[in-house]
């Protein structure tokens, strides 16, 4: 299955394909991108041939098979190379990992981008501390990850979600972490907590996320994202 031929649709602003990106970029599988730009209308053959909803990513494996939504395609990938580790083996842990990855889109995300985007200074502080709130909760999942005693990687002994390994839940959610230091940039009133106890474990966990070098490498950098982001500001 390893050697299965992958073409990557995908935008590289998005963080969703991001995930994607990550997972072939860990796996190191080879592909094929093409860039679908998500600023313009999506051409007609990418709506007929290959998501007829228009978003990215989408997978397409041996010149066939159509594999759609970003955690069902960064999944597949992942499942390609059980080598790589990105899946525990552990069913507690697999649990939590989809537990941590539903629970950011759920409330941390919504709350990252109500603090970055509304410039309206009406109700600032409350989006911001709604932001922190949703951070110190991320934190207690964290702190309370499940342990496997039997893998030294996955013995949560961090600083990734699980451990000293990076897995899916590190993978999932690496696009967002490099998204956060965009409340400071937009919100020139906010300044980062970063001396909140209960912010403790998060910190260690972003600081780790953002810096792994498939992440740098892979991901645009805070400087590329700046003008990107601008036109979401109102």
């Amino acid at each position: 299955m390893s050697l299965q031929k992958l073409v990557l649709y995908n935008y590289k602003f998005c963080p969703f394909a991001a995930r994607a990106v990550l997972a072939l970029a860990e796996t190191k599988h080879a592909y094929e991108n093409v860039e679908i730009d998500l600023s313009v209308p999506r051409p007609d053959w990418y709506l007929k041939d290959i998501n007829p909803y228009g978003q990215v990513p989408a997978l397409k494996v041996n010149d066939k098979d159509i594999i759609l939504e970003s955690l069902f395609v960064a999944e597949y990938i992942a499942d390609l190379h059980p080598e790589s580790g990105l899946w525990p083996t552990d069913a507690l842990q697999r649990a939590q990992t989809r537990y941590l990855i539903h629970h950011w889109g759920t409330h941390t995300q919504p709350a990252l981008h109500k603090a970055s985007f509304t410039l309206d200074p009406t109700g600032a502080s409350e989006r911001f501390q709604a932001f922190i709130n949703q951070l110190e909760k991320i934190d207690e999942l964290l702190r309370f990850a499940p342990k496997d005693a039997s893998h030294p990687g996955l013995n949560g002994d961090g600083p990734f979600f699980l451990g000293s390994q990076f897995t899916f839940a590190d993978l999932a959610l690496a696009s967002f972490l490099t998204r956060v230091p965009l409340v400071e940039i937009f919100q020139k009133g906010f300044v980062f907590p970063k001396e909140n106890p209960k912010l403790k474990r998060f910190l260690e966990w972003s600081d780790a996320v953002v810096n792994r070098e498939t992440v740098v490498k892979a991901l645009p950098s805070t400087e590329e994202l700046v003008p990107i982001y601008k036109k979401w500001l109102k």
